[in-house]
């Protein structure tokens, strides 16, 4: 009779056996892990989680090599030219797979759908959109009403044109009917955010863990959150849909490698990945942020593009945004 604790070991060994030689041996060294942002922000804090968790995994060092610039897409189009063997990955996200291709148009260096493996839709993060508590509106219905008697009179901020934040007011103003606000950039979130509580502007969108801390000080009023679902971090804040104004604008990370990578690596990126986010450890780290894990097949991120892709270009071609 064979013992259960054999049993499994057995059962391992043969799938393992069954993996084509190329997943067998991978990964035999490390891995790079671009992160295409500077330090600090989700994307960055995701990916060092991520590899730190990930390296005790499989073994092998994961390092995060931040490539900032041009709103992600430098980094990015560095991972599209890298060797297509699976050592090579990024840390993608809707601004720059979803956001890029129309903001940049022609400049963009990488095609999003042919440029790319994709691995996996690792975590989404909800958008809030909140307003300063001087603004005569108890929630977004109530707000709608305001901006259309006041027309071109509200403001609102974002973390630089083109910016996820900046589109996701713009999907909020044509769902609730064509607001007519003034956008007023700026140059990175934390001073957008400033200018909401000091009353420059009468509204904004951040990640939820942003909103949360100025939230529960009563420095800022919840509309709503840009998501299908209520935030775990959030709870008590409806959704927009619940409010009558329907749209999604929430923010993703995903995981991609260069165009090409053997099938059979790409299987094993997703299934190692995948069992690394759903450690109770690294999911608590994660909620932490904001951030709720996905951690999809590769179809699932292959489905988001075709969806997000559209959506976020019209609402880039709507608000007139260019890329600088």
């Amino acid at each position: 009779m064979i013992r259960p604790s054999r049993r499994r070991a057995l059962g391992l060994i043969g799938a393992f056996a069954a993996l084509p030689a190329a997943a067998q041996t991978f990964p035999s060294r490390p891995i790079k892990l671009v992160v295409p942002h500077a330090p600090g922000g989700n994307s960055d804090t995701f990916g060092r989680i991520l590899a730190q968790k990930l390296t005790e995994r499989i073994g092998q060092q994961v390092v995060v090599e931040n490539r900032p610039g041009a709103g992600g897409t430098v980094g990015s189009a560095l991972v599209a030219k890298a060797a297509p063997d699976g050592y090579t990955l990024v840390v993608a996200d809707n601004g720059t797979h979803a956001i890029a291709p129309t903001l940049y148009g022609a400049k963009l260096a990488y095609d999003v759908y042919k440029d790319f493996t994709p691995i996996m839709l690792a975590a989404t993060f909800p958008t809030v959109i909140m307003i300063h508590p001087s603004v005569p509106a108890e929630n977004a219905q109530a707000f709608a009403a305001l901006a259309k008697s006041q027309p071109g009179k509200l403001t609102y901020s974002s973390a630089g044109t083109g910016n996820g934040s900046h589109l996701t007011v713009e999907l909020f103003r044509a769902a609730a009917g064509g607001l007519d606000m003034v956008h007023v950039p700026y140059k990175g979130g934390a001073p957008a955010v400033q200018a909401l509580l000091a009353g420059e502007v009468q509204l904004t969108a951040v990640s939820a863990n942003t909103a949360l801390p100025q939230i529960q000080a009563g420095k800022v009023r919840a509309l709503g959150v840009a998501s299908s679902k209520r935030s775990p971090a959030l709870p008590d804040v409806p959704t927009f849909a619940e409010s009558g104004i329907a749209f999604e604008g929430d923010s993703w990370l995903a995981i991609m490698g260069p165009p090409g990578i053997p099938a059979d690596v790409a299987a094993r990126l997703n299934q190692e990945i995948a069992a690394t986010l759903r450690e109770p450890e690294t999911q608590e780290r994660l909620a932490k942020l904001g951030l709720i894990v996905i951690a999809s097949p590769q179809s699932g991120l292959t489905d988001l593009l075709q969806r997000d892709v559209p959506k976020w270009g019209k609402a880039v071609k709507d608000s007139g945004a260019v890329a600088e």
